[in-house]
């Protein structure tokens, strides 16, 4: 999965409903294509034509802080015929995060770029001088809150032992193709450049990390930490559901295999990676209440993979590579609720609650018996007077000798406009000290 969380609150969507920048028609609504069976609206404006929104962007994630940008989004819906299904969407986005983080993306999807196939493009850039780094292998990975991202009183010094510094560059085009009814075909290539670092922020610089353990005792090889990946995919994906962004009913089932290799030193390392993903959208109360849960895998087949290219699984409530090993599963239900629908400044508006459940496992374990034999590995800090450990910072068995289940709760709210342009605001809370206290989410669509 995406470890990265790209964000809007309901500030900035409310200036995208009183700013936008129209070129559409609006008209009164034409039949729909079958397959769209979305939450009816009375007497809902089709969408035609360009629909453009340009906004500051105010964003929030527990990995990376609060953020400050611009966010642009561009709809195209044809004639109106196939509203609030779009022809052509766009989208650039810029963000600077509190914790230190700069990531610009921009990305493009489509069903009539190419005649009876869908096109997906995305292009991103993130400089992280604090990009989580938890261990491997889950729970057998000991956390101790008092080490993460801590001031001390003189801002002078500071304890960041779960952190390195990371940029990334990354590309990426995927294209979809019919086979029957429901049925595609799943093609693709990406291509990324990653250099990860120790911290070199200078209140953080000199308190050492979990990240350059690692590396001194050859968990993570040097040729990891910097370098070229490419990567091939393809799969079968089975998709009935009424309406892509906010499906009320219908299953998403894919299945897909990932050739990558690396390239560092002069060396290479190659990869096969298999992901599997099965949702399903349960219509409980018809236009109102929909129950929707997730069941996912992705793991290693064959080969190798450098440490930043393991699956991981970003539980709502804990940080982003919390649950990361050669192969890892998870699970996903949501309840989302409409509450109310309605109309103002020529858009199409909505209003809900969600609740959430989330659990997850590493299945395939890396370098776990060379993860055990360092145990001995230790950590202490003192931070404004303050003694915290000495740790066993790599391995304690006092803690976890073997990979648990982990398991979080949670809810929110969200917010649509024209049914495409959704922000979900989501409260999470483990169900276990070790993988945090809480997290705060603001997203850019539902979760699944």
């Amino acid at each position: 999965m995406n470890p990265v969380i790209r964000i809007s609150t309901l500030v900035a969507v409310l200036l995208l409903s009183v700013l936008p920048l129209r070129a559409e028609k609006e008209k009164e609504p034409e039949q729909q294509r079958d397959r769209v069976v979305a939450v009816p609206v009375k007497k809902e404006i089709a969408k035609s034509g360009w629909n453009v929104g340009l906004m500051p962007a105010f964003n929030y994630s527990t990995d990376l802080g609060f953020s400050f940008g611009a966010l642009a989004q561009v709809f195209h819906y044809g004639d109106g015929s196939d509203y609030p299904n779009y022809r052509h969407k766009f989208m650039v986005n810029a963000m600077l995060y509190t914790k230190g983080a700069k990531q610009v993306t921009m990305n493009y999807d489509s069903k009539h770029l190419i005649p009876g196939y869908r096109v997906t493009a995305d292009i991103s850039y993130m400089d992280n001088p604090l990009y989580g780094f938890y261990g491997f292998n889950g729970a057998v990975s000991p956390y101790y809150a008092g080490l993460d991202l801590h001031k001390g009183a003189d801002k002078q010094d500071g304890i960041a032992f779960y952190a390195n510094y990371q940029r990334q560059l990354r590309a990426s085009l995927d294209l979809q193709g019919r086979m029957a009814d429901h049925l595609t075909w799943i093609g693709g290539a990406a291509y990324s450049w990653q250099s990860y670092s120790p911290v070199s922020l200078p209140v953080y610089a000199a308190s050492g990390s979990l990240y350059e353990q690692y590396l001194e005792e050859g968990l993570i090889p040097a040729e990891d930490t910097h370098g070229h990946r490419a990567e091939l995919k393809a799969g079968l994906l089975y998709d009935t559901r009424d309406f892509e962004p906010q499906p009320a009913r219908g299953i998403y089932a894919s299945v897909t295999a990932i050739a990558g290799s690396s390239f560092s030193d002069g060396g290479a390392k190659g990869s096969l990676v298999l992901s599997a993903d099965f949702r399903h959208y349960i219509s409980i109360f018809p236009d109102r209440l929909t129950f929707a849960y997730q069941l996912a895998y992705s793991g290693l087949v064959a080969g190798s993979l450098p440490f930043y290219a393991m699956p991981s699984f970003a539980m709502r409530g804990t940080y982003s590579s919390r649950i990361k090993g050669n192969g890892v599963a998870w699970a996903s239900a949501d309840a989302r609720l409409r509450l109310a629908s309605f109309q103002a400044f020529k858009q199409n508006f909505q209003l809900g609650l969600v609740g959430f459940a989330d659990a997850g496992a590493v299945v395939q374990t890396c370098r776990l018996a060379e993860q055990a034999a360092l145990g001995h590995r230790t950590v202490e800090k003192t931070l404004d007077g303050e003694q915290m450990g000495p740790y066993a910072s790599i391995y304690d068995p006092a803690i976890a000798n073997r990979e648990r289940l982990h398991t979080s709760v949670g809810g929110g709210f969200w917010f649509s406009m024209n049914r495409n342009f959704i922000t979900a605001v989501e409260f999470g809370h483990p169900l276990h000290a070790q993988d945090g206290s809480f997290g705060l989410y603001i997203n850019l669509g539902f979760s699944f």
